[in-house]
């Protein structure tokens, strides 16, 4: 049975990080540890999801424990992240060798902890959580005419688009928008994964329109993404 429960360092930025998010909403649940010692008793015990370790409050040990994680044959397939201090890169390739899955460095980026934490444990970036938005932007099925839509929430993995063009599940569009605030028009392709059909709501709470999971962003286009769903989680 897949296990959704997290070993995390108790230090106040990343359980801010982690509390309240996806994986709280999801069921995850979270031990919290103090010293490496004990983060390895539980990981040992429990077989949890994943485990993550802050450095700047374990130091060397929490090494020690990454270490002793991936060199047992029984263990090793547990995530492991390292979160550094902002005076600890250099431990950071110290912290791959000993076998860490992800190394990650202050300040914390809470969106791309959240995305790596999601792809470590093979959880869809479409369900993590999504700002509510409001722009609009053009959709079309491959060089057919273009709708305009408008985008109701979005993430880095997808957005749910308002519309009253909707468009069978698995159907792949063009998108084009331009996130508020930005000049750099963003294009990719979406995978239809959702409808809400006038005829059949599946989210009463939700409009006419589609879910849609991003394919082919680029590195610029992911980059502006994240910094602009950044600000909107700071603000």
């Amino acid at each position: 049975m897949f296990s959704k429960k997290i070993i995390v360092s108790d230090v106040p930025d990343l359980l801010a990080i982690l509390t309240e998010s996806f994986f709280q909403r999801e069921g995850f649940g979270m031990d919290c540890v103090i010293d490496a010692d004990e983060a390895f008793r539980l990981i040992e015990a429990d077989a949890p999801a994943m485990a993550i370790l802050d450095l700047s409050s374990l130091g060397e040990k929490g090494l020690d424990c990454c270490r002793r994680v991936k060199s047992d044959p029984l263990l090793q397939v547990t995530p492991m992240i390292c979160v550094l201090g902002s005076d600890q890169g250099e431990l950071e390739e110290a912290c791959w060798k000993a076998g860490s899955d992800l190394v990650v460095g202050r300040p914390l980026s809470a969106l791309r902890l959240l995305d790596e934490a999601c792809s470590l444990l093979g959880v869809s970036r479409r369900l993590a959580r999504r700002f509510p938005v409001g722009f609009q932007l053009e959709f079309s099925l491959l060089e057919n005419k273009k709708h305009v839509g408008t985008a109701v929430n979005l993430n880095t993995g997808g957005m749910f688009l308002g519309s009253e063009f909707i468009y069978p599940i698995e159907t792949r569009l063009l998108l084009e928008f331009t996130l508020p605030g930005y000049r750099m028009p963003l294009q990719c392709s979406a995978r239809v994964a959702w409808v809400n059909h006038p005829e059949w709501i599946k989210k009463n709470n939700m409009p006419s329109g589609m879910g849609l999971e991003f394919f082919d962003l680029s590195g610029p286009s992911q980059a502006a993404l994240h910094d602009f769903l950044e600000n909107l989680m700071a603000g």
